[in-house]
């Protein structure tokens, strides 16, 4: 009786290599992701920062009134 509740339930689900691959795939793309957002923002030039944007948009303004 267990075994066929736990295949009724359970039975969709892929072999469990499949699973730990699937596991390992998403920890690497994850990991990557965030790895290339802090590259991104240590490496970032001065003129793409974002406390720079907004400040040369303050100057533009004061510029124009």
């Amino acid at each position: 009786m267990w075994e066929a509740f736990q295949h009724r339930f359970f039975g969709f689900l892929p072999e469990r290599g499949t699973l730990v691959i699937a596991l390992i795939y998403f920890a690497v793309c994850f990991i990557s992701l965030k790895v290339s957002e802090k590259m991104t923002h240590a490496y970032a030039m001065p003129w793409q920062k974002e406390e720079n944007k907004q400040a040369r948009e303050r100057i533009r303004k004061e510029e124009s009134e």
